[in-house]
């Protein structure tokens, strides 16, 4: 997903592999992601996660893109983003243009969508399009997976090694 508007910058969207937290509970476990993030626990290094005011997590089971996880970035991150209010309808029109991913298409995400029609108009493009029609794509894509190479190979250079002298993974507060 790519989302800009000038100007402005659409929030963090983390999604965790792990059970969601049980009924009346507002985090996992004491060794899990959301626990951490929940009650701002940096990693061994000191790195934190971003503050739950600037970003938005969702945890799944499998972490797998899906027609779920696709109505539920739509609900807190495009349509927020894009200025659209669940109560009201929009006196402004709003394009998503999405690759095609089955996800996407999928028979909830078509539902959902269709009662947006009088404001948003979402197009998936056919396969092996992305480069031409979404250029910027492209590009934040190459530099974001450039500059997490970087950070590996950094990390991978300077990491504490572990018994077997392989580094230690970074965390996922680092990562963030």
């Amino acid at each position: 997903f790519f989302l800009f508007v000038l100007h402005s910058k659409a929030p963090h969207y983390f999604i965790f592999k792990a059970a969601p937290p049980k009924n009346g509970e507002v985090c996992g476990g004491k060794n899990t992601a959301t626990y951490a993030i929940h009650h701002k626990l940096p990693d061994r290094w000191g790195n934190h996660f971003p503050a739950k005011e600037n970003c938005i997590i969702t945890v799944s089971k499998t972490a797998n893109s899906s027609g779920a996880l696709t109505l539920d970035i739509t609900g807190k991150v495009f349509l927020p983003f894009l200025g659209i209010n669940q109560d009201e309808t929009p006196d402004h029109h709003s394009l998503i243009l999405l690759d095609d991913f089955k996800g996407h298409s999928a028979k909830e995400v078509k539902e959902r969508t269709l009662t947006m029609t009088d404001f948003l108009r979402w197009e998936i493009m056919a396969g092996g399009i992305t480069p031409k029609a979404q250029p910027p794509d492209v590009l934040i894509n190459k530099i974001f997976k450039g500059y997490f190479r970087d950070l590996f190979e950094s990390w991978s250079l300077n990491a504490p090694l572990k018994d077997d002298d392989n580094p230690l993974p970074p965390s996922h507060q680092l990562l963030a």
